[in-house]
């Protein structure tokens, strides 16, 4: 597992899921630290989903963002995981991002905004 103040990331074996729950604000290694963790994770047990909690998200600054999409999103498009799902408020600075991120994603996975 993988916690710090600014997010904590697990396997969840019965749901053979990576589950992301993001606490506050973060940018540059601290930010792209948590995904090169969830790749180690994902390599080692091959999940199928992808759960990100942003209950707790911000909106990320435009390198991270690029990163994101650039150098962590087309690792996974290779790896086990077939589904990725947002848990976002409405409310959150957040959604409009995630709604983004569904929109370039649902190319290549099963994506849910819950």
């Amino acid at each position: 597992m993988y916690n710090t103040k600014y997010c904590k990331v697990e396997y969840l074996p019965s749901r053979k899921a990576i589950l992301c729950s993001w606490k506050s604000f973060c940018k540059g290694n601290d930010y792209r630290d948590v995904f090169r963790y969830a790749t180690k994770l994902i390599d080692n047990f091959k999940p199928t989903i992808w759960i990100t909690d942003a209950r707790n998200g911000f909106k990320s600054n435009e390198q991270d963002s690029k990163w994101l999409l650039e150098e962590f999103v087309p690792k996974v498009i290779d790896s086990s995981i077939k589904k990725v799902v947002f848990i976002v408020d409405k409310k959150s600075p957040a959604y409009s991002e995630i709604l983004e991120q569904k929109k370039a994603l649902s190319r290549y996975f099963n994506v849910e905004v819950i």
